[in-house]
């Protein structure tokens, strides 16, 4: 393939914008007329979401074929049969969008925990899948900061760091977050096993499949801001 005209759509596929084809490992992939217009379609509007509408005027250019949504979703399905590789994601409302071929490098996927817990604030991760969304990882730093072992808290909801201090109003902008699958950064009056109050600045976000687009987690970041909230309290005492 000529270079100049190679685009690498994952690992060992490329596509070739001169003859229009695609090679997954060395190999020409077949692909009908309608696959290589679907294709070049997705690649020019790269990490962009695409409407079914658009997509069958694009593909069926005539007045011959009535447009139906199930024509499209038959189209993308093909494709990826053909391309297993290609992430395409499909939104709800009937768009979808070609992601841009990110490769992790092995030794980072390898090591990726052990990153998560040398990491200096707090992580977490939830499974909003499972029935009160619990807790189904921590970092060190997380621990060390509440005093709690990994099996205290995994499998709660994280919401027991509250205690029975419950009439904080940035609880309802993480409830108002989480129902419209939004980030949200809040400070929390949180409580250590020991009882000692610590203001946690958290940041909230979730994490979504990218073959689906559906909601497959929430990783929480925590920052200890308890010295910064006392001295804005003592300040506001001398005013």
């Amino acid at each position: 393939m000529n270079t100049h005209h190679t685009l690498k759509l994952c690992d060992r596929c490329y596509w070739d914008a001169a003859s229009e084809t695609v090679k997954l490992h060395h190999e020409i992939v077949p692909l009908t007329s309608n696959m290589k217009k679907l294709l070049k379609l997705l690649i020019g509007n790269y990490n962009k979401p695409i409407s079914s509408v658009e997509i069958f005027l694009h593909i069926w250019d005539t007045y011959e074929q009535e447009y139906t949504p199930r024509n499209v979703r038959n189209l993308i399905s093909n494709l990826r049969k053909r391309l297993p590789c290609l992430t395409v994601v499909n939104y709800y409302g009937g768009s979808y969008m070609l992601k841009k071929n990110r490769e992790s490098h092995p030794v980072f996927t390898d090591h990726l925990i052990d990153i998560l817990d040398q990491a200096k604030n707090g992580i977490t991760i939830s499974d909003p899948n499972q029935p009160d969304n619990p807790v189904i990882y921590i970092n060190h730093a997380f621990a060390n900061a509440f005093g709690y072992s990994p099996e205290e808290i995994i499998g709660k909801n994280c919401r027991f760091l509250q205690g029975d201090d419950r009439d904080q109003s940035a609880l309802e902008e993480i409830r108002q977050a989480m129902k419209e699958q939004k980030d949200v950064t809040v400070i929390l009056r949180n409580y250590h096993k020991s009882g000692e109050l610590i203001y946690n600045e958290v940041t909230i976000s979730p994490i979504f499949d990218k073959n689906t687009g559906k909601l497959k987690y929430y990783v929480g970041v925590q920052k200890d801001v308890t010295s910064i909230q006392q001295l804005i309290q003592q300040i506001k005492g001398m005013v």
